[in-house]
């Protein structure tokens, strides 16, 4: 699988000198890696598995910003800028993260030249946060469904066998995810009964299955031609 995130502008050799100045953690599902508001005194590389970043907002609300899988660090920016977490860091399903100290890891970008890749994430992050505000603004919740479903299965998940959907036909073999609707409705904005609306058409047309606290994707063609905004019929 591709490294994501920061360790995708990294090299093979560099991404393998950053781990192994790590200790070796495994979490269990559903376990917190690292929460909103903690001193930033280590830095966590994904090395296997997937988490959700979460943010308790000032009304109490906890709102899910993004999901992360292989290749990720988390909690680099605060290791860098020294401020506390600005996030909640949540397992999903069994994942294993190489922990570096956050002096070892200022030192190793310091000694490997890793500044400039490290602005490279920071910026591509920036970008990221900033088109998921304009899709919250421009696009319909279905569409914004689509997308998200389409950027949850590039970074894996599950793998699933056929089976039969609402409209009784036979499935395609699907990518299982651990995300409440819920989750995804304050992700992408959008009102839980939109959300809630959207998942009935797309179980009606055979694209996804669902149930208390799982997503499975089975028609990713479908989904991204809605994401783009083409046909769905």
């Amino acid at each position: 699988m591709t490294r994501q995130g920061f360790g995708g502008v990294l090299t093979d050799d560099q991404w393998t000198r950053l781990t192994k100045a790590g200790t070796r953690r495994r979490h269990e599902a559903g376990s917190q890696i690292m929460r909103q508001g903690e001193p930033g005194d280590s830095v966590h590389l994904l090395v296997a598995g997937r988490v959700k970043v979460s943010m308790v907002r000032p009304d109490g609300q906890e709102v899910l910003l993004v999901v992360r899988s292989y290749g990720e660090a988390l909690g680099e920016m605060a290791a860098i800028t020294g401020r506390p977490r600005s996030a909640t860091v949540t397992a999903i399903g069994t994942c294993y993260t190489h922990v570096v100290l956050r002096d070892r890891f200022r030192q190793l970008v310091n000694q490997m030249g890793l500044d400039a890749a490290l602005l490279e994430h920071f910026v591509v992050r920036q970008v990221e946060s900033d088109a998921t505000r304009a899709e919250q603004t421009a696009l319909p919740a279905e569409r914004r469904l689509a997308k998200i479903l389409v950027q949850l299965a590039a970074f894996g998940g599950e793998n699933i066998a056929p089976d039969v959907t609402a409209n009784g036909r036979r499935s395609r073999q699907g990518v299982l995810f651990g995300l409440s609707q819920q989750d995804i409705a304050d992700h992408i904005g959008a009102s839980r009964s939109s959300v809630a609306q959207a998942f009935i058409r797309f179980r009606e047309l055979g694209i996804v299955r669902t149930g208390r606290q799982f997503v499975a994707v089975h028609d990713l063609d479908r989904l991204r031609a809605i994401a783009h905004g083409g046909s769905d019929a």
